[in-house]
C-alpha cells in the first residue's frame, strides 16, 4: 500500500501513456487495503469511501486515473482507494459488481453507488455532490481544459468492455482462481455424465436409421442385378438355339442340294441311254 501527497497539476500529464505520476490523495492497494476501507465505514470513521477499480492493460484506465487524483483533492473529506484488478481475486471484483474497467463506486454504511456516466471531471464532481452531499472545493481549472492528450472526447460513447484477465487467459484462472477452476471442470464434467446416456441413444438411434436407408438400398439394388442376370442369361440361351436352327437348316439345304443333283444326273444319264439306242436303230 503506497499513498502519494503533493502533486502538482503538472505532474499529472507528464506523458500521453496509460501510466501517470499523479495520484494525489489516492491509497494504490489490493484486498488489504479494500478490507480497510470498509472498516473505515463500519466504525463512522469516515461517511464515504470512494473505490476505483482498474487495470493497467485497459486503454480506458489510464486516462481516468487522472481525474480520479483529482477528485481526491477536490472532495479531501472522502477517502480514496485505487485497487488495479491483478491485486484483487476475480470473485471479488464479481462482489461488487465491476464487469469492465475504469469502475467508480461510493460506498457509505448502508449502500453502493456505481457511476455509470460521462468520464468528464465535470458529471464525476455532480456525482459526488448528489450521492454524498458535500459541496466540491475550487478546483479551478475544468480537467477538460488541462491538456492531457490520453483522454480522447470520442471514448466518452464507448461502453467500458474490457473482459478480466482470468476470462481471456485460462491459465489466470486457474492461478488466482484454482478452487474456482476445479469447481467450474466438475461441474462441466457433471453435465457430461448426465448428458451422455441421452447422446449414446441419440447416437445408436441415427446409426440405426443409416443402417436401415442403406439395407433397403441395397435390396432395391439387388433385384434390378439379378433382373439383368436373368435377362443375360436368357440370352445366352436364345444364341445356342438360333445356333442349332441355323445348322438344321444348312443341313437340310445340303441334303436337298445333293438329292436335286443325284436326281439331275440320273436323268441326264437315262437321256444319254434313250439316245444310244435310237441310234443303233
Amino acid at each position: 500500500m503506497a499513498v502519494v501527497h503533493g502533486a502538482g497539476l503538472d505532474d499529472m500529464c507528464s506523458s500521453g501513456e496509460a501510466e501517470f505520476a499523479y495520484t494525489t490523495g489516492v491509497t494504490e492497494g489490493n484486498e488489504i487495503t479494500l478490507q480497510k476501507a470498509l472498516n473505515i465505514i463500519h466504525k463512522n470513521e469516515h461517511a464515504y469511501v470512494a473505490l476505483l477499480f482498474y487495470s493497467s492493460w485497459c486503454p480506458f484506465s489510464g486516462p481516468f486515473r487522472p481525474s480520479f487524483s483529482m477528485l481526491s483533492s477536490i472532495f479531501p473529506s472522502v477517502p480514496h482507494f485505487a485497487i488495479e484488478e491483478s491485486a484483487v481475486r476475480p470473485s471479488i471484483l464479481s462482489k461488487y459488481g465491476v464487469h469492465g474497467f475504469p469502475t467508480l463506486i461510493l460506498l457509505n454504511s448502508t449502500m453502493r453507488m456505481r457511476y455509470q456516466g460521462s468520464r468528464t471531471l465535470d458529471s464525476l464532481i455532480s456525482f459526488y455532490g448528489e450521492f454524498t452531499g458535500i459541496k466540491p472545493l475550487a478546483h479551478g481549472v475544468s480537467f477538460d481544459k488541462t491538456g492531457c492528450s490520453g483522454y480522447d472526447e470520442n471514448h466518452e460513447s464507448y461502453q467500458e468492455s474490457c473482459p478480466f484477465p482470468w476470462a481471456r487467459s485460462p491459465e489466470n484462472l486457474f492461478q488466482q482462481e484454482t478452487y474456482l477452476a476445479l469447481a467450474t471442470i466438475f461441474v462441466i464434467l457433471r453435465l457430461l455424465h448426465f448428458a451422455f446416456p441421452t447422446i449414446r441413444r441419440c447416437t445408436r438411434l441415427a446409426w440405426r436409421k443409416y443402417t436401415i436407408n442403406v439395407s433397403l438400398s441395397s435390396l432395391w439394388e439387388h433385384p434390378v442385378v439379378y433382373f439383368k442376370q436373368v435377362i443375360q442369361l436368357f440370352n445366352s440361351l436364345k444364341e445356342p438355339c438360333k445356333r442349332s436352327n441355323l445348322q438344321e437348316g444348312a443341313k437340310n439345304a445340303k441334303a436337298w442340294a445333293s438329292k436335286s443333283l443325284a436326281t439331275v444326273s440320273f436323268g441326264d444319264a437315262s437321256s444319254s441311254r434313250d439316245a444310244s439306242v435310237s441310234c443303233a436303230h
